[in-house]
């Protein structure tokens, strides 16, 4: 970048290797001058999952090239950067500690603050990020005004309710309590034997479902499950987790075995026929979907206060998910906020947007010796 920097513009780096995608962004502010992600779903599908050996090499290999492309994508150089920031957790502990490694030798050998982000605020505030021209779903300084707000984080590891009384001021009304809703698409996916990951291939078969797929025989199956209907998510019978729960949070593990049994069941009720899977599929999605809607509703009903709800996490990239909690929150009249495609899924520009608010609020700002203390946090909670 050949002109001067505004003294009000701070141009930020941010690293992001919290799982399995290296990631390295260049922000101005809320602006995302760059973002690069460089993915390692390939290498980690013959698994079945993430293998964290696999993931540290990968990121050991890449970083260095996706810092340099993302510079080079941003037009500027090292000596541009007011401050670097990184993910220190939550994340899988040694791809964790390559970003972080790589981030403190920038900011020490450039003199600059290192900021350490909690992986989960950066999914919380993506919606926030603008695009080179300065346009997003959010205009600059009226972030303010859609406080206090609920935060509904769904990723691979996570499922999460936040409530955020400001930004930077956060506290957690529900979570998992076992498998997260990312999870527990990998692990349909895999009883289905349709491969890693799991949630754009369950996704692709509900597509195929027929339109009537969620009518048929459900009072039989109440009677069947003595569950009221409110609490089966389809035809198959699939319970909706946690309806009875008086608290806000979420399990999938009984939905998962659920599953279990219920795809044996179809498999040798229809042998090679795996049409039953596309409607399986809907209603495993929806079973989700009305879990979180659910938790979502009760806990907007105890906080009527609240005036947003923000959307994130790689979850969010599901359109059946996100039609309904968009639904359900315009008609309860909030502001619904989800980021865009790019930055649902791990990404180093949710990184650094979350950095932005920590500078502007004079938070977590590491100097000189304080930067070689930062350590991995793999189970940091907001």
């Amino acid at each position: 970048m050949n002109k001067k920097i505004n003294k009000k513009e701070i141009i930020i780096l941010a690293i992001d290797t919290s799982c399995d995608d290296t990631s390295v962004a260049v922000l101005k502010n809320r602006i995302v001058l760059s973002s690069v992600v460089s993915s390692q779903v390939e290498l980690h599908q013959k698994w079945g999952g993430v293998v964290p050996d696999i993931a540290r090499r990968a990121h050991q290999e890449n970083i260095e090239k996706v810092y340099l492309e993302a510079l080079k994508r941003a037009k500027i150089k090292e000596i541009d950067i007011d401050f670097f920031a990184v993910t220190y957790g939550p994340g899988l502990a040694i791809a964790l500690e390559i970003g972080i490694d790589f981030a403190k030798n920038l900011a020490t050998s450039n003199k600059k603050p290192l900021i350490p982000v909690n992986h989960m605020e950066g999914h919380l505030l993506s919606s926030l990020l603008l695009n080179k021209n300065g346009q997003g779903k959010i205009k600059i300084n009226e972030e303010e005004k859609l406080f206090p707000a609920l935060g509904l984080l769904i990723s691979g590891n996570h499922s999460e309710i936040v409530y955020a009384k400001k930004i930077g001021d956060y506290k957690i009304l529900g979570e998992t309590l076992d498998d997260a809703a990312g999870e527990a698409f990998d692990k349909v996916a895999r009883m289905l034997n349709l491969g890693y990951p799991g949630g754009p291939i369950v996704s692709s078969l509900a597509d195929k479902a027929k339109k009537d797929w969620n009518n048929p025989q459900r009072a039989w199956e109440e009677k069947r499950n003595k569950r009221p209907v409110s609490e089966i998510a389809g035809s198959f019978g699939l319970p909706i987790p946690m309806m009875r729960s008086g608290d806000f949070n979420f399990s999938f593990s009984g939905l998962k075995t659920a599953c279990l049994y219920k795809i044996k069941e179809l498999r040798e009720k229809h042998k090679k026929d795996t049409v039953w899977s596309y409607n399986f599929a809907r209603e495993f999605i929806n079973a989700i979907s009305r879990s979180l809607s659910h938790k979502l509703i009760k806990v907007i009903a105890k906080h009527p206060e609240v005036k947003s709800v923000f959307v994130g996490g790689g979850v969010s990239n599901n359109k059946y998910i996100i039609r309904e909690i968009g639904n359900i929150v315009r008609k309860l009249n909030k502001n619904y906020f989800i980021a865009d495609k790019k930055f649902r899924s791990d990404n180093a520009a949710m990184i650094g947007i979350a950095a932005y608010y920590n500078i502007s609020n004079k938070k977590n700002q590491l100097k000189a010796d304080k930067i070689l203390e930062l350590d991995r946090k793999p189970m940091l909670r907001f």
